[in-house]
This record gives structure tokens, sequence and C-alpha cells, in this order.
């Protein structure tokens, strides 16, 4: 049955996933809530500096990963020295079938390579709402000095019906380059060290989805492009994952944050038609609080400007003769009668 794990306040129910360096499995807490549950342990790392790396890694992500949808919730973090192995609690993906309607024992988590392995590929707009939504997530990542570095269809899941960046085993901080962590065909030449490297696997991601294809026969398409527009959808998208995966920093985006607006405006070709960065999110805020506040100003002057016209004296209309007629005449007139 292999090792047995004691986790607080938490029943590990069924083992959902293994790794090279310990499992997942599928926990219900003492209140009833279903989680994930993944434990690292000590003996299967060849010594004690990769291991010590990633129980850091999981504390830098869990004190920011609660801060963004696209990023998978760590809700706690503990080690248990003696036994050899820490662990962290996360909030559980969707079944593929019944969401989060989970049923413990046939339990399978939905994920983008699920939803591939049934569909083959998505459509163009599906991909760029993923790919909008991930790199607006690894945007908020890399603003707080983090990488990713283990980006791929296994790797997003849903929550909610929402994607998410999950396994974040291998989260650590920038520049901490390795071309021994991540996974082939997802990772640049250079390694997985920096943001770009996230940029990089998260457009051979979104090439597997889009084209159905396997992520080393980038960049090229399959024969249904064949005589399509530059305009079609599929292309306009491939001219972003080219960018993103490009060797040439005078081609490729600058960070997360430009490839997400890129990718959302495929879906939405107007700014106001959103949905928008949390960036953007914040100025939208304050753009919609200052016109409020320029309304309410301009409203409070007009009630000023008419109550001062209110109190001002009613002028007495000067009543004028028509011509041919005199007030002096009519008098005489009602006098003589």
């Amino acid at each position: 049955m292999g090792k047995s794990f004691y986790i607080p306040d938490y029943e590990l129910v069924i083992e959902i996933a293994r790794g090279s360096y310990g499992q997942v499995w599928l926990a219900r807490s003492v209140l009833g809530a279903w989680r994930a549950v993944k434990i690292v342990q000590r003996s299967l790392f060849d010594d004690s500096r990769p291991y010590q790396r990633e129980l850091n890694g999981i504390r830098h992500y869990e004190a920011i990963s609660r801060g963004h949808e696209g990023l998978i919730d760590v809700l706690h973090v503990g080690r248990n020295d003696e036994e050899g192995y820490f662990y962290y609690v996360m909030e559980l993906a969707d079944d593929q079938v019944v969401g989060q309607s989970v049923r413990s024992a046939d339990y399978s988590a939905r994920t983008l390579q699920s939803d591939l392995n049934a569909r083959e590929s998505l459509p163009i707009e599906e991909c760029a709402y993923i790919g909008g939504e991930l790199a607006d997530a690894l945007h908020y990542l890399h603003a707080h000095g983090l990488v990713h570095r283990d980006i791929k269809p296994s790797n997003i899941v849903y929550v909610n019906g929402r994607p998410k960046l999950a396994d974040v085993g291998l989260v650590a901080g920038s520049g901490v380059a390795s071309g021994e962590v991540g996974t082939l065909g997802f990772l640049p030449a250079e390694g997985a060290g920096d943001w770009r490297g996230d940029l990089y696997a998260l457009g051979k991601v979104l090439y597997e989805a889009s084209t159905g294809m396997d992520r080393n026969s980038f960049p090229d398409l399959p024969p249904t492009a064949r005589g399509l527009s530059a305009r079609d959808p599929l292309m306009q998208l491939n001219r972003l994952l080219l960018r993103a995966c490009s060797g040439d920093e005078r081609e490729a985006f600058q960070d997360a944050a430009s490839l997400a607006a890129a990718l959302r405006q495929l879906n939405a070709p107007s700014f106001f038609a959103g949905p928008f960065t949390w960036r953007e999110k914040r100025l939208l805020v304050l753009a919609a609080a200052l016109a409020f506040l320029l309304l309410a100003s301009d409203a409070l002057l007009v009630y000023l400007g008419w109550g001062r016209q209110e109190a001002q004296p009613v002028a007495v209309e000067e009543v004028v003769p028509a011509e041919g007629d005199s007030v002096h005449g009519k008098f005489e007139s009602n006098s003589g009668r």
C-alpha cells in the first residue's frame, strides 16, 4: 500500500496523481470540504537542496496565490521533518464530469490536457480566452518575483470552469535558471529561469490547443490552414504565438501583460468590450470614480447656481401700450361711461 502520511485535520481519501517527488491526494477536511493535498518526500530527492528549494518556492507562492483568480489557491503549507516530507493543501480542481460535485472514488481532475484528449483542439476564441487568463496570472506571478517553470496542458486545471495554473512545485524566484526543470518541448533553449521561459511555454500550450498538433511540430500549421487569409483568427493567434516563443527580443513580448492584452484583443476588438487585466480593472475603477466625482461636482454647481437664481427678486413686467392707444385714453373712456 505504500507509506502512510498524517495530515492534520484532513482525511486522505484516494491518490489522484503521482510525480517524481511525491503524490497528490484527494482529501476531505474535518468540515467536509474536498481539497487536493500534495505531499513531497525528502527521500525522493538526491540531496536536500532541491527539496528545500521546493519548500521555499511553495512558501513564497502560498503568500500570493489567493491574490489572482488564474492561480491555484494554496490554503495551507505544513511539514513533518521526522517522517521526511512537507505538504500543501490546495483548492480542488473540477471533476471532468460533475465539476465540484465530487463523489470521491470516481474523481478525475479536469485539466486542459483532459479537454484536449477529448476534443483534440479548441476553438480559437476559447484558446484566446484561456491564454489571456493565464498570461494575466503569469504577469501577477512575475510582478511578485516568481516564475512557474513548468507550464503544460496537464498543469492547467479548471476550478468552477475557470482555467488556473496548477502544479506549482517548481515555482521559484526569477533568475534561478535551470535546464533540469520543466518539460521538454515547453522549455526554451536557455532554460526556465525567468519570465520569458513562462511565456514560451504558454505559447507552446496554446499552439497545441489551437492546432491539435504536438508542441515539437511548432511552428508548422495544420493542412487546413492553407489558403487562410491573414485576418483569419487562427492566423492572428499564430502571429502572437510566434512572438511569445521568439528568441529575438525585438519581436518578443516585453512581459506577460502585453501577451494577455494581445490575446484578449482577439476576442474583444473594442477596448470597452473587455475583458481586462487586473491592472486595467484598477484603472477602470479609478476612472469611473473620477467620472462620478466630476459629474457630482457639476451637479452641485448647477444646483447652487439654480438656488441663486431662485433667490433673486422677481422683476415686474412692464406693460407696453399698443400703437395708437394709451393708458390715459383708456382712463378717459372708462370715466366717460
